[in-house]
């Protein structure tokens, strides 16, 4: 394996590694916000900035974890992947920066 080979696959598994960090320390009921604005397609779904309240979280497959909270703009559930977050709040604790 090359060495730039190398870098990308240790960039790869670092993400995945800070985002099931993240998954686990993040409880149902916290208040999470997105670095971007995610959409579907055309479609906005969730706003940059806007706190978001995590109503469950699923984890269906190995590094595929996930969290689900409810979009203003569309008012679907919608699933977040861990990587997107880039604050959380827990309840009754300080603004944690991820």
């Amino acid at each position: 394996m090359r060495e730039s080979e190398s870098t990308s696959v240790d960039y790869i598994v670092d993400t995945l590694l800070e985002a099931q960090h993240l998954w686990a320390s993040i409880p149902v009921g916290s208040l999470v916000q997105l670095e971007a604005d995610l959409y579907e397609g055309d479609t906005q779904l969730l706003t940059r900035g806007r706190l978001y309240e995590v109503l469950a979280k699923t984890d269906a497959l190995p590094g595929q974890q996930m969290f689900v909270v409810e979009s203003e703009l569309t008012r679907q559930l919608v699933e977040l992947y861990p990587g997107l977050i880039c604050n959380y709040l827990d309840d009754q604790a300080p603004v944690h920066y991820a």
